[in-house]
């Protein structure tokens, strides 16, 4: 039971996530957690341990450094949520999905797949199954497409389910969203599991052919396939009716009295439908409000850009989904847009003309602009949220500290002077544990290093503030010299490249 539980949500094995109380009591009275991800490897042990219900639960990466995964979710934080309704329309929809009911009430719904495949392929299926049930663009695991391995990056990690076995709240459901043994999930993952080959051929089933939605946006022929209730008519009208006026240009006012009858329940009021739907539609600027609820959680951009009476050219820009911070030297900013990830500097990502060139460059793809006012608004919403920011791990060889540190303690000992006065030729001098040198050379040697850009200021700074090195004024020959005095660093072995770093001969 235990080895075909892990094989099924195996993930990641170099990492794993954990969520431990604080102790700390919040505003609304629940315990304060923290949610950390844990740098070793997920032994079996980690796994027993979570069946048996033991704390911390378990968190998986799903995509492995390789950047494939063997299933995907999509996590809907609903507090009501309906899971047997929710369940009837992914069978009514015959959908290869498995839903489990998370610790907060909502629904975690599973896509596996029986081997390890693209992420890419997984988020791209579950994103349209995500708009299939209405609930497009909400949580999505894996979070990328694909695992910048070179920058340290571990995805995000969830609590796989089953914490305590049988007698976890977090199992699958069965069709009347009864709470399922561990065993019998593994009947129904038997019947919904795919193969890579099933995946690729996997398409949004076709549905019977609607005249009255000819090539219209797949978020209203989803809409419409049942009667829209009271709260979604008015929006849901609005959009219906740009559709109108795109195919019938010159009846679609007629028309949307025939279709509020049609797909409203029930309809909107015709006095109420001509002051306000109507009305709005008769301003120029009008255009499918694909951000906006109800058809923003039906929304599939990609095939609705194909459809004759689509988005067209008012395609929504892609949605900037997170930003990690890379604090190496120079800072780098992995930015991602629908999954992908675009390497920016501090200077492009704060300025979006700039920004919007590298996602051309990157991704092929074109943002329409935006003012700088909101694209600050925006970068301040994602980066004060630890959700949708966070700072990654540098590995060592990637500080600045630690950079300057190996430098400087190439230039020190390279090549050591016999007597102070030595300082004042351009070579450091080491006695009673510290060392002298004239900055003047120190930064000559930075130049010629080519590995080191920071300027005079900042370096001396960080001189001063992680070696305590100070600015001395010594008289050498009899004449007064600014040095630099610090305690000797040792490094084991110089990192030294023959031809860019050759001092010059003295003469």
């Amino acid at each position: 039971m235990l080895e075909r539980f892990k094989n099924i949500f195996s993930g990641l094995e170099s990492s794993y996530g954990q969520t431990k109380m604080t102790g700390e009591i919040r505003d609304d009275g629940k315990n304060e957690a923290e949610s950390i991800t844990v740098h070793k490897p997920v032994t079996e042990i980690l796994w027993q341990k979570h069946l048996n219900g033991e704390f911390p639960a378990l968190g998986i990466v799903p995509i492995r450094q390789d950047s494939r995964c063997k299933w995907g979710c999509l996590d809907v934080d609903v507090y009501d949520l309906d899971h047997k309704e929710l369940i009837t329309k992914i069978k009514n929809k015959n959908l290869p999905l498995i839903v489990f009911k998370s610790k907060s009430g909502g629904a975690h719904i599973f896509l596996f797949v029986k081997e390890f495949v693209p992420a890419s392929l997984v988020r791209e299926k579950l994103k349209t199954m995500a708009a299939m049930l209405g609930h497009a663009g909400k949580e999505l695991f894996p979070k990328q497409d694909y695992i910048l391995a070179d920058k340290n990056q571990v995805g995000s990690w969830l609590n796989v389910p089953y914490h305590g076995g049988d007698g976890s709240v977090r199992r699958a459901l069965g069709d009347d969203a009864e709470l399922l043994t561990l065993e019998e999930f593994f009947k129904l993952y038997d019947k919904k599991v795919l193969s890579e080959k099933d995946l690729i051929q996997w398409k949004e089933p076709i549905t019977t052919e609607n005249e009255d939605l000819f090539e219209a946006p797949p978020c209203l022929v989803t809409l419409l396939s049942d009667k829209v209730p009271q709260g979604k008519r008015n929006d849901t009208m609005f959009n219906v009716g740009v559709y109108l006026r795109k195919r019938f240009p010159d009846s679609w006012k007629t028309k949307l009295h025939s279709y509020n009858s049609k797909y409203m329940n029930p309809p909107i009021d015709d006095n109420n439908l001509e002051n306000t739907v109507i009305k709005s539609l008769l301003n120029k600027d009008y255009r499918y409000k694909c951000k906006q609820e109800p058809i923003r959680s039906f929304c599939e951009s990609k095939l609705c850009v194909k459809r004759k009476f689509g988005v067209g050219e008012n395609v929504p820009t892609p949605e900037i989904e997170r930003i990690e911070k890379y604090p190496s030297h120079p800072t780098i900013y992995i930015v991602y847009l629908d999954g992908k990830p675009v390497e920016v500097d501090r200077a492009t990502l704060h300025e979006f003309d700039k920004f919007s060139m590298e996602v051309m460059d990157q991704l092929n793809q074109v943002l329409m602009p935006i003012g700088k006012m909101i694209w600050k608004k925006l970068l301040h919403k994602i980066m004060s949220n630890k959700d949708t920011f966070k700072i990654l791990e540098v590995p060592q060889a990637a500080r600045l500290d630690y950079q300057l540190k190996e430098l400087l303690g190439d230039f020190l000992n390279r090549a050591t002077g016999k007597v102070m006065e030595d300082v004042k030729r351009g070579i450091p001098f080491t006695e009673n544990g510290h060392s002298y040198f004239k900055y003047q050379s120190f930064n000559n040697f930075l130049k010629r290093s080519k590995s080191w850009d920071l300027p005079k200021a900042k370096t001396q700074k960080m001189l001063e503030d992680i070696f305590k090195a100070k600015e001395e004024v010594l008289k050498l020959d009899k004449k007064s010299m600014r040095i630099w005095k610090i305690e000797t660093i040792n490094v084991d072995k110089p990192i030294i490249t023959e031809n860019t770093m050759k001092e010059p001969a003295f003469k």
